[in-house]
C-alpha cells in the first residue's frame, strides 16, 4: 500500500539535497505539494497517482531548488518591509491624536496623572517597535504554521482583555476624565507590548534564515 507520508518525507529529503535548505521553504514547498495532492484525490486518483502528479506539477528537484531559493530570499525581505511599514503606521496612528492636540491631553491633570499618562505612551511605543531587539533573543521557530498559531496565541487574549476592560470593567469605574484617560492608555499597552512579541517572532525565524 502507498504510504503518503513516507513519500513526501522523501520528496523533502530530495529536495533538500537538491539545494532547499531553509526549513520555511521546505515546508511552504510541502504546502503546495499537500494541497495539489489533495485536490487530485477530491477527484478520486489513487494516492500514487495523485502524489506524482502533485510532484511533476511543481516541478524536477534541482530546477524547483534553484528558482525558489532565487525567489523566496526576496519575498522574505518584501514581507519583513511590510510588517516594519504595518508597525510604524501603528505607531504614527496611535500618537496622532495626542500630536495634534498638545498640550490639550494634559490640561487638568495632576502630576501624577500626567507622567503615568506618558509613561504608558512610551510603553506602548517602545513595547510596539521592540520586535526587531526581541528577535534577537526570541527563540527561532522555523515552521510558519507553528509560529502564526504562537502568535494567534499571543493577540488572542489581549483582545479579549481590551474588549473585557472597554465593556465590562471601564463602565462600572467612577473616573475622573484624566484618571479614565490613564487607565485607558495602560489598558492598551499590552496590546502593543504582545504585537512586539509577535514581530520579534518572525525577526527572530528571519534572522535564522537569511
Amino acid at each position: 500500500m502507498f504510504d503518503v507520508e513516507r513519500a513526501i518525507a522523501e520528496w523533502r529529503q530530495r529536495m533538500s539535497a537538491a539545494g532547499v535548505k531553509s526549513e520555511r521553504n521546505l515546508n511552504e514547498l510541502e504546502s503546495h505539494l499537500r494541497d495539489d495532492l489533495a485536490r487530485q484525490l477530491k477527484l478520486g486518483s489513487s494516492a500514487e497517482v495523485a502524489f506524482e502528479f502533485a510532484v511533476r506539477k511543481i516541478g524536477q528537484s534541482d530546477a524547483v531548488a534553484t528558482e525558489f531559493e532565487k525567489a523566496a530570499p526576496a519575498k522574505e525581505i518584501r514581507e519583513r518591509k511590510i510588517k516594519l511599514l504595518c508597525v510604524v503606521f501603528t505607531g504614527l496612528l496611535y500618537l496622532l491624536p495626542f500630536v495634534l492636540s498638545i498640550p490639550k491631553p494634559w490640561i487638568g491633570f495632576d502630576p501624577i496623572q500626567r507622567w503615568l499618562g506618558i509613561s504608558a505612551i512610551v510603553l506602548t511605543i517602545l513595547s510596539l517597535f521592540s520586535g526587531s531587539v526581541l528577535g534577537r533573543i526570541l527563540p527561532v521557530i522555523p515552521n510558519q504554521r507553528i509560529r502564526t498559531r504562537i502568535q494567534f496565541a499571543f493577540v488572542i487574549p489581549v483582545i479579549v482583555w481590551i474588549a473585557a476592560f472597554g465593556f465590562a470593567i471601564l463602565p462600572r469605574l467612577d473616573l475622573t476624565f484624566g484618571q479614565g484617560t490613564v487607565a485607558i492608555l495602560w489598558a492598551i499597552a499590552p496590546l502593543a507590548i504582545f504585537g512586539g512579541l509577535t514581530f520579534g517572532l518572525d525577526e527572530a525565524a528571519y534572522r535564522a534564515t537569511s
